[in-house]
C-alpha cells in the first residue's frame, strides 16, 4: 500500500498531503527504414491537426488526504465544540481539547501521548486533578492505537492534614488504564470499500499510589471501513470528507458487545485530518467551532 501522506507531507498526526493523483500519458513515435526510427528519405510534412482530446485526470478518492501528520507532532492543539444537529440552541454543546505531548512510557511501550482532557476541582479541603490521555503512534503508513488512561490525583490542604490521624496519606493517586495488546493498527491510505479487521485484547488495570490493584483482560476486534468521499455541510463551511466506520467488538460469543461509530474527516482546508462529524447508535454530533493549531 502506497503511503500518500508521507510522499506529500514534509498517519501536517494522521496529522500536508496531495489531494489528487495525476495520470501521465507517454507518447512514442516510429518510422520506416533507417536507424533510430527516422525515415531514410525526406518526406512531406503531415498536415497540421488538432491533438486528440485527452480524458481528464482522475480525482483521487483514497483516504490519505484525511490524515494529518501534524497530529503526531508535539505541541499540536485541537479545540472544538460539537452539537447534535437539529437539537436547538438550548442543547448543551460537547467540548473537547487535545494537546499532543511527547513520547511517554505506557504498558511497556513508548508511544506518543495525547492529553484529551485536564481539569482541577475543589472537593471540601482538597483538590482533585483529572488527566485523560490517549496513546498512539504513526509507523510505516499506519496509525497505531495503544490505549488510554485516566489519572486522578487528590491533594489535601496542608492545614487540614494536621487534623488527620498520623500516617494518613496527604496525596492519593489512582490511574485507570486500558491497553490494546497488540495495538490496533490501521492504514491511513485506503480505497473506497476497503475493510481492515484486527484481533486484539483489552487489558484494564487499576493502579493506586503506584501499586497495581487489579487487571482484567478480554478479547477485542477492531474493524475499520472506508466508504469513500462525501461533501459535508457544517457551520465551519462545506468540505470534502472521508467517511469511515469504526467497529469495536469486546468479548466473545454471546456475551460480546459492539460499538460502532461513523466518522467524517476533513480532506481539505484548514481543518484537514480533523473530525467534523461523528455518529453512533445514540446520537450524531456536528462540529460547530474549531481551533486547530498544527506544529
Amino acid at each position: 500500500m502506497k503511503n500518500t501522506v508521507l510522499n506529500n507531507m514534509p498517519r501536517a498526526r494522521l496529522l500536508a498531503v496531495a489531494t489528487a493523483a495525476v495520470a501521465i500519458s507517454a507518447c512514442g513515435g516510429g518510422g520506416s527504414g533507417g536507424g533510430g526510427g527516422f525515415p531514410i528519405l525526406p518526406i512531406a510534412p503531415a498536415p497540421a491537426s488538432e491533438p486528440a482530446p485527452q480524458p481528464p485526470a482522475p480525482v483521487a478518492d483514497n483516504s490519505a488526504p484525511c490524515f494529518n501528520e501534524a497530529d503526531f507532532h508535539e505541541g499540536t492543539t485541537v479545540e472544538f465544540e460539537g452539537a447534535v444537529p437539529g437539537a436547538g440552541a438550548e442543547s448543551a454543546p460537547f467540548r473537547r481539547k487535545s494537546v499532543t505531548e511527547g513520547r511517554e512510557v505506557f504498558a511497556g511501550t513508548n508511544p506518543i501521548a495525547v492529553n484529551v482532557g485536564s481539569e482541577t476541582t475543589q472537593i471540601l479541603r482538597s483538590q482533585l486533578s483529572t488527566v485523560k490521555k490517549e496513546y498512539k503512534d504513526f509507523v510505516g503508513g499506519n496509525i497505531l492505537l495503544y490505549g488510554k488512561s485516566t489519572a486522578y490525583k487528590q491533594t489535601i490542604d496542608p492545614e487540614f492534614v494536621a487534623t488527620l490521624p498520623a500516617g494518613f496519606p496527604k496525596d492519593q493517586a489512582t490511574i485507570f488504564s486500558q491497553t490494546f495488546e497488540p495495538p490496533f493498527s490501521f492504514p491511513v491510505d485506503m480505497k473506497p470499500g476497503h475493510v481492515v479487521s484486527q484481533k486484539s485484547s483489552i487489558t484494564k488495570n487499576v493502579t493506586f499510589n503506584g501499586r497495581s490493584e487489579s487487571a482484567t483482560s478480554v478479547p477485542a476486534t477492531g474493524e475499520l471501513t472506508y466508504h469513500g468521499r462525501e461533501k459535508l455541510e457544517t457551520p465551519l463551511g462545506t468540505f470534502d470528507t472521508c467517511k469511515l466506520t469504526l467497529k469495536i467488538t469486546v468479548g466473545a460469543s454471546v456475551i460480546s458487545r459492539d460499538t460502532t461509530q461513523e466518522l467524517w474527516l476533513a480532506a481539505e482546508g484548514p481543518y484537514r485530518g480533523q473530525l467534523l462529524k461523528g455518529s453512533d447508535a445514540k446520537s450524531s454530533r456536528l462540529v460547530t467551532k474549531m481551533t486547530y493549531s498544527p506544529k
